[in-house]
C-alpha cells in the first residue's frame, strides 16, 4: 500500500470543522497537507522555501521558467494544455520574499490527480533551456529595446510609489547579510545586466528538491488517492540519485536593527498632490503564535474604524494627515509590523510620524486609558472573522497557515497551535489593561523603527523618461546594427525552438474528468415575489418570508452567519443626483442614527455597529469598489453580515443606517475628502486610468458607470466640499432627496443568505416592518433595473473614440477596446462565444504564446459583458503596445477568416475550462447562493 511510505505528523480537525492531516513522506521528505475542504473545487499548492541575497530576481525567473516544459513532457506549456483538459483555467505560481508557490485549482478531484505528477515533474525537473530564458525572462530585440516578460512583470512595477517604499523599508528594517531585504522580483537594471541562465539553473539546484517541498492539498479528496498517485514519481526521484547535504533556507540568525531610521525617498507622478509613509518595527518571531496574535488585535484596536486612535486623530479631523492607515505583517523568522499612511498631503508627509508619535505615546503611557470594552468587541469579533475565512475562502485561508507552517515550524504541534486562534484569542479576553500597555512599550516604544516617506515627483518622471530614452538609444549605438541583428536572429530562434507543440496523442492520453463527480454545494432558495415559484410552508416556523412586508428572496446554505442586502434601483435617479451615490453610500456607515428621540453620535454608532456587524459593504452593483461599479451596476447595493445569533440585529442596523442615519455636513465633508485623496492613488494606476476612460466614452450621463467613474467624481468632489464649507444645507437636502427616492419601499429588494436551522425564532413582520408604512403592500411587478446596453445609457456613437494618455507614474503601457456583442444571457452566441475567446487566451493556447510568450505584453485578457453588449480586449502592462496589439489582431482575424485552422484538441481543452469557470463561481456555499440572488 502507498500510505505506509508516508509518516502522519499531525491530524485534527480546524475549528472543529475541517479535517487536515499533516505527513511526511519517508523516501523522499516530501511533506504533504491535505484539508478536507467542502465544495466543488481541489486546490494544489506546490511550495518552496526559497532565499536570494541580491536583486537578480532569481527566485521570480524560475518562477516562469518552471512553466517552460520538464524532462519527461518537454514541451512549453504543455502543463497548462494538459491542466486545461482536467477542469482548470491553467495554472498559477506568486514569488514571496521567503517562498515560491505554485498552484492549480480544478473542479474535482479527478482533474487535480491526473495533473499531479506532470506538475511535480515541471517543479522538480524542468528543462531550464537558454531559448526559455531569452522569451521569458530577458532579451534584447532587433530594435534595441529591452523585453521578455519577467522583464515586462516588473518595469510595470518598480517605480509606483508602493514598489519604491516598501523596497526601501525592507532594506532598513533587514539590515546587513539578509534575505528579507532583497527585491526577489529582480530590479530592471539587474534583469539587463547581472541575471543569467546560468544562475537560474544553479539556483534551482540549490532549492527546488523533494525535501524542501511543502505540497498543500485542499478540497474534496482522499489521501489514499494521492499516496497511490504518488507512488510512481516518488519511484522515479529516488531513480535520479542521491542528493547533496542540504541546509534549509531561512535558518541564519537574521541581524538586529540597531537603531530607527527615518527616510525621504522620491517616485515619479503626474500628481505631486499626496504621497505616503510606511512606519514599522520588528516584532515577534515567526513561532510565537500568541503574540502573533495579540499584535493583530492591537493594530486593530489603533487602527481599524474611524474611531481607532490613530483614525480618530490623523483621519477623521479637518485637515487630515492621510484619507487611510492600513496595518501589515510580515511574517519572517523575525517578523515586521508595518503602518501605511495612505494618500498623505506632500505638505505634511513630513509631520506623520510625529503626530503617530505623540497618539501612540498617550496611550502606552496611561495619557489616554485603553477603551476595554471596544477592546474586548474587537477580540470576539476577530473570533468571528476567523472562523468566516474559514467560511468564505477556506483554501487559500488554510494554505497560509500550511505554508507559514512548512517555512518555519519546529515542532510538530507547531501546525495545531499555529491554525487555533480562537485558543489565543479567548486567553486575550482575559487580560488586563496592564498587559496592553507592557505589550505597546515592549513592540512600539522601545523597539527601533522605520520610516519611509516617499514624495511624488512630477520633474523625477520627466527625468526617468529622459534616462530610459538615452539609455535606449546609447544601448543602439553601443551594439551597433550587426550585433541588433543577430539579437533579433537569437530571439526568432529561441521562438521557433519553445514553439515546438506537444503530439495530439500526448495531451489526449489526458481524459476528460466525470462531471459528475464533482460536490456542488447545496443551496435551497424561497421568495415572496409573485413570479418565483417557492414554497415556504416548511420554514415558517423560524423565517416565515411570506410575513416581510417587502420584496425579499432567501438562499439557504451551510454557514453559522446572516448575511442582508438591500438593493436599491438607480434606474430612476435623475442625473443631478447621480454624482452624490458615492457619498451617499459611504456617509450613511459614518453618521449619527435617529434611535426613537435620541441621537446617537457617530463614534458610538461605530462602535456598536461593529460589536454585532462583522463586515459591511456599500457599492455600486455586485461586487463594486470605492468608485469601481460591479455586475449589475444600476443597483445600489447595501451589505451587512453576522453571527446568525444577531440576526435581528443585523436586519435593525441595516434599517438605522439606511433610513435613520443623521447626515451631517462635519461627516460629509471626512468622507468626501477620503474619496478625493483615494483618486489620487488611483490615477497613478495605468489600468484604473485606462478602464475610467473606456466608461467615459461608451456610458453617458444616465450611467452610473459615466457618473461613478473617477476621473469624473475627482470634479465633482472638489465642488461638492466647497459646497459643504460655504452652503452645507443645499448638499445635505440633495442627498435627502437622493435617499427618499432610492431607498422607497417600492423600489427596493431584500436579499438574505443564512442557514434557517441557525436562526432563533423571531417575529419577522416586526423586523422588517419599520422598513415600509402600514399602507405599504409588495409591489406585482418588480421594477427592473435598466440593463447597461440599452439606449438609456449606451453611447452608440461617441465623438471621442480613440484616447492616448500619458501617465508618468508607470513605464510600461495599458490598452483597452470594444466592439459590439450580445446583450441576452439566453442569446445562441453565448455558449459558443465563450469557448471561442477560452480558445484564443487560454495559457499556451494563440495569444498566449504570441503575445505574453514573446514579451510583448505581460498580461492580456478578452471577455465579453452581456451587461454592457460590448466584447473587450486588454493588454495591461506592455512594453511594445504596438506589436502586441498587431499580434492580437491577426490573430483574431486569422481565425475569423479561416487562415488558422481550429485544433480539436484545444477546443475540447476550453470548453472543459470554461466549465471550471462557471463552477468556480460556486466555490463557497456563500458564493454558490450569490449565484442565484441575481436570478
Amino acid at each position: 500500500m502507498a500510505e505506509k511510505n508516508y509518516q502522519l505528523l499531525s491530524s485534527f480537525r480546524i475549528n472543529n470543522q475541517i479535517p487536515i492531516h499533516k505527513y511526511k513522506s519517508k523516501l523522499t521528505g516530501v511533506i504533504l497537507y491535505i484539508a478536507e475542504v467542502d465544495g466543488p473545487l481541489v486546490n494544489g499548492y506546490f511550495c518552496l522555501a526559497t532565499e536570494a541575497h541580491d536583486d537578480d530576481g532569481l527566485p521570480h525567473t524560475l518562477e516562469h521558467l518552471v512553466f517552460m516544459g520538464s524532462k519527461t513532457y518537454p514541451y512549453k506549456g504543455v502543463l497548462d494544455l494538459i491542466a486545461n483538459r482536467c477542469f482548470a483555467q491553467g495554472t498559477n505560481a506568486w514569488t514571496d520574499t521567503d517562498h515560491t508557490c505554485y498552484t492549480v485549482t480544478t473542479a474535482g478531484s479527478e482533474g487535480f490527480l491526473n495533473l499531479l505528477n506532470v506538475y511535480l515533474d515541471h517543479v522538480l525537473y524542468p528543462t531550464l533551456t537558454e531559448s526559455s530564458y531569452i522569451t521569458e525572462v530577458h532579451h534584447i530585440t532587433n530594435d534595441g529595446d529591452d523585453a521578455g516578460v519577467v522583464y515586462c512583470e516588473m518595469q510595470a512595477r518598480e517605480n509606483t510609489g508602493e514598489s519604491r517604499a516598501r523596497l526601501a523599508f525592507a532594506r532598513d528594517m533587514y539590515p546587513g547579510h539578509c534575505g528579507y531585504k532583497s527585491e526577489t522580483g529582480g530590479i530592471l537594471e539587474n534583469l539587463r545586466s547581472s541575471t543569467s541562465h546560468q544562475k537560474v539553473c544553479d539556483y534551482h539546484r540549490s532549492f527546488y528538491r523533494p525535501d524542501n517541498l511543502g505540497l498543500i492539498i485542499t478540497g474534496q479528496i482522499k489521501p489514499q488517492d494521492v499516496f497511490q498517485k504518488l507512488e510512481s514519481f516518488e519511484k522515479r526521484i529516488l531513480q535520479m540519485g542521491k542528493l547533496p547535504t542540504f541546509d534549509r533556507p531561512w535558518q541564519s540568525p537574521v541581524p538586529p536593527i540597531s537603531s530607527s531610521v527615518y527616510r525621504n525617498i522620491q517616485f515619479p507622478n503626474d500628481d505631486d498632490s499626496v504621497g505616503l509613509v510606511i512606519h514599522g518595527w520588528r516584532g515577534c518571531s515567526a513561532n510565537d503564535y500568541h503574540n502573533m496574535v495579540t499584535i493583530g488585535i492591537l493594530f486593530k484596536y489603533l487602527t481599524d474604524t474611524p474611531v481607532a486612535p490613530l483614525q480618530r486623530d490623523m483621519v477623521e479631523i479637518d485637515e487630515p494627515y492621510c484619507n487611510d492607515i492600513g496595518f501589515g505583517f510580515h511574517e519572517n523568522s523575525e517578523s515586521c509590523i508595518h503602518l501605511h499612511f495612505k494618500n498623505v498631503p506632500t505638505g505634511v508627509l513630513n509631520d506623520v510620524k510625529p503626530k503617530m508619535d505623540e497618539i501612540i505615546n498617550k496611550i502606552a503611557t496611561g495619557q489616554e486609558p485603553i477603551d476595554m470594552t471596544r477592546l474586548q468587541s474587537i477580540i470576539s469579533t476577530s473570533v468571528l472573522e476567523y472562523e468566516d475565512s474559514l467560511e468564505d475562502s477556506p483554501h487559500n485561508a488554510i494554505a497560509g497557515y500550511c505554508i507559514a507552517d512548512f517555512l518555519y515550524s519546529k515542532s510538530i504541534d507547531d501546525l495545531r497551535k499555529k491554525v487555533d486562534e480562537i485558543e489565543y484569542l479567548d486567553k486575550l479576553k482575559k487580560e488586563p489593561t496592564k498587559f496592553w500597555l507592557n505589550f505597546m512599550n515592549k513592540y512600539l516604544i522601545s523597539s527601533p523603527s522605520v520610516t519611509i516617506v516617499a514624495q511624488p515627483s512630477k520633474d523625477l518622471g520627466k527625468q526617468m523618461t529622459t534616462n530610459e530614452k538615452q539609455r535606449v538609444e546609447k544601448q543602439i549605438k553601443e551594439l551597433g546594427s550587426d550585433r541588433l541583428e543577430k539579437l533579433g536572429a537569437r530571439l526568432d530562434k529561441a521562438v521557433d525552438d519553445n514553439d515546438v507543440d506537444p503530439p495530439d496523442d500526448l495531451i489526449r492520453s489526458f481524459d476528460v474528468p466525470n462531471i459528475e463527480s464533482i460536490n456542488f454545494h447545496p443551496v435551497l432558495t424561497f421568495s415572496n415575489c409573485e413570479n418565483m415559484d417557492s414554497d415556504t410552508a416548511d420554514i415558517a416556523t423560524k423565517f416565515n418570508i411570506g410575513e416581510v412586508p417587502l420584496p425579499m428572496q432567501l438562499d439557504c446554505i451551510r454557514t453559522r452567519f446572516f448575511t442582508v442586502s438591500l438593493l436599491g434601483n438607480t434606474s430612476i435617479i435623475g442625473t443631478e443626483l447621480k454624482p452624490y451615490l458615492s457619498l451617499l453610500l459611504e456617509v450613511i456607515f459614518e453618521s449619527p442614527v435617529l434611535r426613537g428621540e435620541e441621537v446617537i453620535p457617530y463614534e458610538e454608532v461605530i462602535k456598536q455597529l461593529h460589536n454585532d456587524i462583522i463586515s459591511m459593504d456599500q457599492t455600486l452593483g455586485f461586487n463594486g469598489s470605492r468608485l469601481g461599479c460591479g455586475s449589475f451596476a444600476q443597483a445600489a447595493v447595501i451589505t451587512l453580515k453576522a453571527d446568525a445569533a444577531k440576526y435581528d440585529r443585523c436586519v435593525k442596523w441595516m434599517h438605522e443606517l439606511v433610513y435613520r442615519s443623521q447626515i451631517t455636513a462635519e461627516r460629509l465633508k471626512s468622507v468626501g475628502t477620503k474619496i478625493k485623496k483615494d483618486i489620487a492613488r488611483m490615477k497613478r494606476s495605468g489600468g484604473k486610468v485606462a478602464q475610467a476612460l473606456m466608461k467615459d466614452v461608451i456610458f453617458n450621463k444616465e450611467c452610473n458607470q459615466y457618473q461613478y467613474n473617477m476621473i469624473r467624481q475627482s470634479k465633482f468632489l472638489k465642488e461638492v466640499l466647497t459646497d459643504i464649507n460655504t452652503a452645507p444645507a443645499i448638499v445635505i437636502e440633495k442627498l435627502e432627496k437622493l435617499r427618499r427616492i432610492l431607498f422607497d419601499p417600492s423600489n427596493v429588494f431584500i436579499h438574505i443568505t443564512c442557514d434557517l436551522h441557525r436562526l432563533p425564532k423571531i417575529s419577522v413582520a416586526s423586523l422588517f416592518s419599520n422598513f415600509v408604512p402600514s399602507s405599504f403592500s409588495i409591489p406585482s411587478e418588480k421594477r427592473l433595473i435598466v440593463p447597461e446596453y440599452s439606449s438609456k445609457y449606451r453611447t452608440f456613437s461617441p465623438t471621442l473614440s480613440n484616447i492616448i494618455v500619458g501617465v508618468s507614474s508607470v513605464e510600461s503601457s495599458f490598452l483597452i477596446q470594444n466592439s459590439p456583442c450580445v446583450n441576452d444571457y439566453n442569446h445562441p452566441d453565448c455558449a459558443p462565444l465563450m469557448v471561442f475567446i477560452e480558445y484564443l487566451i487560454a495559457l499556451e493556447g494563440p495569444m498566449w504564446r504570441q503575445i505574453r510568450g514573446l514579451g510583448l505584453s505581460y498580461h492580456y485578457s478578452m471577455h465579453y459583458s452581456v451587461e454592457h453588449g460590448l466584447l473587450y480586449l486588454k493588454l495591461f502592462k506592455s512594453t511594445q503596445l504596438v506589436n502586441a496589439y498587431r499580434e492580437a489582431k491577426t490573430i483574431v482575424e486569422s481565425y475569423v477568416d479561416g487562415r488558422s485552422e481550429f485544433d480539436e484538441v484545444q477546443i475540447e481543452s476550453a470548453k472543459s475550462s470554461v466549465i471550471f469557470e462557471i463552477i468556480e463561481r460556486e466555490e463557497t456555499a456563500s458564493s454558490a447562493a450569490e449565484e442565484v440572488a441575481w436570478l
